[in-house]
């Protein structure tokens, strides 16, 4: 079983316009979807669609966290969170037939100190029947910024492999907790290392350094529509994926993140993993709606993916 921790869930509406969005003006919606969303619950819908057993857990609050429990139930999702008094918040990604896409996200109603203490508890009883731990997003006011170091710590003393895929001051603090892998942009990489690789050959050299100095199994670093780098043990690994028509970018990292831990969970040789993560990210790129894919095009994209050692 894998679980996925989302301590700043929200309700994602896909709002997928007729015609360009201009501002200032009264825009008409052509189709709205909703999603139980946050970037670990996309990573949860990826664990379920590649054909694993996944719970979702985290803070949920006030009716928009029973709409996110109904819809993760009609996405055949299991989760168990802990239930806050603050209401659960609601992004908007506005999508346009070009192509382009807007997102709007509020941010996370506070939690308190007995809601923080629930969390760490519940992750604890989870991760001692997990095959994998995935920890993703922002968190509301009152986690704290040390919350995913702690928790963190909480899955590695279990024994499990923990993901970490969060940004700034939430992921430099935990990196001394160890997790398995964390997937740091260039401008994450800068936080770690106090300077920003550009080129590919310093992303390659910078996830090295991060994988060495910092003690990180796996250090992801993805490229957008120039694929991924991942440097591990065995060495640094450059992926590439086929160009397709983006339908909608959104999800993409988080599905990447699930489908990795999916792998992990299987025990896939490090090639594997990345060209079988950088497929299924490919396949959400696909779909409207955010977080879902279909394998069978996953499964086409993985047959063009190739991964290649680098260093």
């Amino acid at each position: 079983m894998i679980s996925t921790v989302t301590l700043n869930a929200s309700i994602d509406k896909a709002y997928q316009l007729a015609c360009p969005l201009v501002d200032g003006t009264v825009m008409r919606v052509e189709t709205c979807i909703d999603n139980a969303g946050g970037k670990g619950l996309n990573a949860a819908r990826a664990v379920a669609t590649c054909g694993e057993k996944v719970v979702a857990t985290g803070f949920v609050g006030g009716n928009n966290g029973r709409l996110l429990c109904e819809l993760l139930d009609a996405d055949g999702i299991e989760h168990d969170f802990v239930h806050v008094e603050a209401e659960t918040r609601c992004c908007v990604n506005v999508l346009e037939p070009d192509g382009r896409s807007t997102e709007f996200l509020e941010p996370g109603r506070p939690v308190g100190s007995e809601e923080v203490a629930a969390i760490r508890a519940k992750v604890a009883e989870i991760a001692a029947r997990a095959d994998v731990v995935t920890f993703n997003g922002s968190v509301p006011a009152g986690a704290g910024v040390d919350i995913y170091r702690e928790l963190v710590t909480v899955v590695r003393a279990a024994g499990k492999p923990a993901i970490l895929d969060t940004s700034g001051t939430l992921l430099v603090n935990s990196l001394e907790a160890r997790p398995t892998m964390i997937k740091p942009n260039t401008d994450e990489i800068q936080a770690i290392l106090g300077r920003k690789p550009e080129s590919i050959d310093e992303i390659v050299a910078a996830a090295r350094e991060v994988h060495e100095k910092c003690g990180i199994e796996k250090v992801v670093v993805s490229l957008g529509g120039d694929g991924s780098v991942m440097a591990c043990a065995e060495g640094v690994f450059r992926g590439r994926a086929p160009k397709i028509d983006v339908v909608n970018p959104v999800g993409s990292g988080d599905t990447m993140v699930g489908a990795f831990a999916v792998a992990i969970a299987r025990g896939m040789s490090v090639e594997e993993q990345l060209a079988y993560a950088m497929s299924c990210a490919s396949a959400n790129c696909l779909s409207a709606s955010t977080g879902h894919f279909d394998m069978a095009v996953a499964d086409d994209l993985r047959s063009q993916t190739s991964v290649e050692r680098v260093a």
